[in-house]
């Protein structure tokens, strides 16, 4: 017999009592909750039936108002840790379901958390939850809940929750009950509403703002439960909570005839139910295909010793790239990557460590006019301030509509990636137009005529000693506050790998703008991670695996496993050769970040000559 979960389990005979892991100390649900709530549930489950863009319900005044407030003070006094990865960023204190392990004297300090864990998990409000929820029963065994701090910067993007055996998910909101959260201090809880099977929108309908008191929950449904929280805005103000999951009935909690049909009733249910997001995060293959290059010669190709380059007047007679060739790529490209000795030097920098970064890479006027005309759409769009902001003045929330306009679409699915794409055929002169305020025909020449073509494809292959063979690439704009991609590979098969192409942009009108994208602190990095290892739990495998993070507190884990991390870059080109199964992510662009990440994101196919 197999537990719902895949661990094995024994069957518990119908004669025999049920054996019942009870949770240290008592519960009384009827002192714990808001006088009368427990009779609410059938006026409350009309309310959650009713409600879009999934069913979900707010309990406001959940707990004693005394009681939660020693809870708060409980909690607010524990050590929290920031753990961050590519899906979040937040402070986390221990698992708060095992506070029955603690010593006798470490338990008396949380005697509070213990009666409300005790009473939120008591049979009297798990009968409640499943009559609202629609459920049914939930397990009496299996506590899960924990406590999170999201400070400044904190951040949980689009995911669907579903882990395990997980039946409802919810939080309790601790924000401070004498200064009530405002909606601009950020934090919300944000649905996604299903614009196909297992497919959220790109952006949210419903955002629930976090109130003293107040438990929202909705039931866990694999590829449809679609949420995250918004980034916190507020400078000097948390959002703590408690958020959990109640569980399906555990092996333990039946009898051997309620094990049985509980097995049917999945093996049913099972063919039907869409794929989880998690699950999804394997490979993007199928929705962004490659397309054939032309092919090319590398006869010629070969190149001089990597000495240290002249100032002026370098012998151009043995550059392995024809007239012809340089005259074409001379006004895309920084001259300087044009000669021979520092191609050279590029080609033995990659092939020592498969990747470089080639900063100052475009020709100088076309970077400034790229450079000024990213930063003018920033600005026109409510992107970026005027004047540089203080470290004391909160950033905006999300305006989910700004930049949407002209050829520039919102692309999804956001469970897997959420930013401006670049989209429909522009005209693509063979020569940059050096606009000001509109970056988006420039960036489409780089895009479709010198990426596309045999000079440049010939100058990646003196770099890399890669021979590109077919390209997919997209042209993306990652606003503060909203975008990202998460973690994912290049292609479900780990034999094929890509030369990844990255020619980023990003604002540094000013010195602390530059060491704001170089801190990594306002995300937009470009991080590569060793393949997951088939851990089950998204968070938990992101956090051992991703290393790109900054320095840990006082008696945290680090999170090695990061192979390659790039901080966002104005003018840069990174090149990096990815083998299939490596996984790689932007990292979300927090709303304090200077402006925009925009990038030309192209990932070409290859053949390694010997």
């Amino acid at each position: 017999m197999k537990h719902p979960n895949g661990e094995g389990a024994a069957a518990t005979s119908p004669k025999k009592p049920r054996l019942i892991k009870r949770l240290k100390g008592e519960a009384n649900p009827q002192k714990v909750f808001r006088q009368g709530l427990l009779n609410e549930a059938e006026t409350l489950r009309k309310d959650y039936v009713k409600s879009g863009p999934y069913q979900h319900i707010v309990i406001p005044s959940l707990v004693s108002d005394d009681l939660l407030r020693r809870v708060r003070q409980e909690l607010l006094a524990i050590h929290a840790t920031r753990k961050e990865t590519d899906i979040y960023r937040v402070f986390q204190t221990g698992d708060l379901a095992n506070l029955d392990g603690l010593p006798d004297h470490e338990l008396k300090q949380l005697s509070n958390l213990l009666e409300l864990r005790n009473a939120l998990y008591s049979e009297e409000f798990r009968d409640f939850v499943g009559k609202v929820c629609g459920v049914g029963k939930l397990s009496p065994s299996k506590a899960d809940l924990s406590h999170n701090r999201y400070k400044a910067g904190c951040h949980l993007l689009c995911h669907d929750d579903v882990i395990g055996t997980r039946s409802v998910s919810y939080i309790i909101y601790l924000t401070d009950p004498d200064h009530p959260w405002k909606p601009e201090d950020g934090g919300g809880l944000e649905l996604l509403p299903v614009v196909s099977k297992g497919t959220p929108a790109v952006h949210p309908t419903v955002i629930i703002p976090p109130s003293w008191n107040q438990m929202a929950m909705f039931a866990v449904q694999p590829g449809h439960s679609f949420h995250s929280v918004a980034e916190v805005v507020s400078v000097d103000r948390d959002r703590p909570s408690i958020s959990g999951w109640f569980h399906v009935m555990q092996p333990e909690d039946m009898t051997e005839e309620e094990f049985a049909a509980y097995e049917k009733e999945q093996a049913e249910l099972g063919a039907e139910k869409a794929t989880a997001s998690l699950d999804q995060l394997m490979n993007d293959d199928g929705e962004f295909p490659f397309h054939d290059l032309p092919k090319f010669s590398v006869k010629g190709s070969h190149l001089p010793a990597p000495t240290e380059p002249e100032e002026e007047g370098e012998d151009e007679d043995s550059t392995p790239l024809t007239p012809e060739e340089i005259a074409f790529l001379k006004p895309f490209i920084n001259p300087m990557y044009l000669k021979p000795s520092v191609i050279a030097q590029a080609n033995e920098r990659f092939c020592s460590e498969s990747s470089i970064q080639l900063t100052s890479f475009l020709e100088p006027s076309l970077a400034a006019s790229l450079t000024a005309s990213t930063i003018h759409q920033d600005e026109h769009d409510d992107l970026l301030p005027k004047k540089p902001r203080s470290p004391k003045t909160p950033a905006p929330i999300a305006n989910y509509e700004a930049g949407i306009k002209g050829n520039w679409t919102p692309t999804g699915p956001s469970h897997k990636h959420r930013f401006l794409q670049l989209n429909h055929p522009l005209p693509h002169p063979k020569t940059p137009t050096l606009s000001k305020t509109d970056p988006s025909t420039d960036l489409a020449s780089i895009q479709h005529t010198l990426f596309t073509s045999k000079p440049f494809l010939r100058f990646l292959y003196l770099i890399t000693s890669l021979k590109p063979t077919s390209l997919r690439s997209r042209i993306r704009r990652f606003r503060p506050g909203m975008d990202y991609t998460l973690a994912t590979t290049s292609s479900a098969n780990e034999d094929l790998g890509v030369l990844d192409a990255t020619l980023c942009f990003v604002c540094e009108r000013t010195k602390k703008d530059a060491e704001a994208w170089a801190s990594d602190e306002v995300g937009g990095f470009d991080c590569y991670m060793a393949p997951d290892e088939g851990n089950e739990d998204p968070a938990q495998y992101r956090a051992q695996k991703s290393g790109y993070g900054n320095e840990m507190e006082d008696g945290a884990e680090g999170d090695g496993g990061a192979l390659l991390s790039v901080s966002a870059t104005s003018n840069c080109l990174n090149l990096v050769m990815r083998e299939g199964e490596v996984m790689r992510f932007i990292k979300y662009v927090g709303a304090r970040a200077p402006g925009s990440r925009w990038d030309v994101a192209a990932e070409f196919q290859y053949e390694q000559l010997s």
